[in-house]
């Protein structure tokens, strides 16, 4: 269910901007991004910053159009965007999940700000609301803790 390797990739972002996408494993800029970041399966991603995790999100939309929103939120209507969009230097991991639905990759989402709750004593730092749902909840569980697994042994 899980994919084994997520997109790993270094974010520098300058003004609340993504400046630059260097893919983390050959170290390379990424000019365009392309499927499955860019179609309408749902994604889960989480921003980290030395190995802790700021934030745990979802979207069905393209990653790049998701993360240009919330930061470019202002407050207007209420939302002002992510916490971390003053950050400079982010790692951002992004998993596929063509065959989830809304209910499951919430209760996904909601499992993995938990077990990032439950290894450092702190919900993700910069976490503005999580979608709590029981349905799906073993399974979740176990996407979740891969994930973190995914996220703390990398580089």
């Amino acid at each position: 269910m899980i994919k084994p390797n997520p997109f790993i990739f270094e974010l520098n972002l300058k003004d609340a901007q993504i400046t630059s996408w260097t893919d983390f494993n050959t170290g390379k800029p990424i000019p365009k991004l392309s499927k499955p970041l860019t179609g309408s399966d749902y994604k889960i991603y989480v921003i980290s910053f030395q190995k802790r995790v700021l934030y745990v999100g979802t979207t069905k939309s393209s990653i790049k159009s998701r993360l240009n929103s919330g930061l470019k939120a202002s407050g207007k209507n209420g939302y002002h965007g992510y916490k971390w969009k003053n950050e400079k230097d982010i790692l951002i991991f992004i998993w596929n999940f063509m065959e989830l639905n809304k209910i499951q990759i919430e209760n996904v989402e909601a499992e993995l700000a938990f077990v990032v709750r439950t290894k450092t004593g702190k919900w993700p730092e910069s976490q503005n609301e999580i979608h709590f749902n029981n349905s799906y909840q073993e399974i979740g569980k176990e996407i979740a803790k891969k994930m973190y697994e995914e996220i703390i042994n990398c580089g």
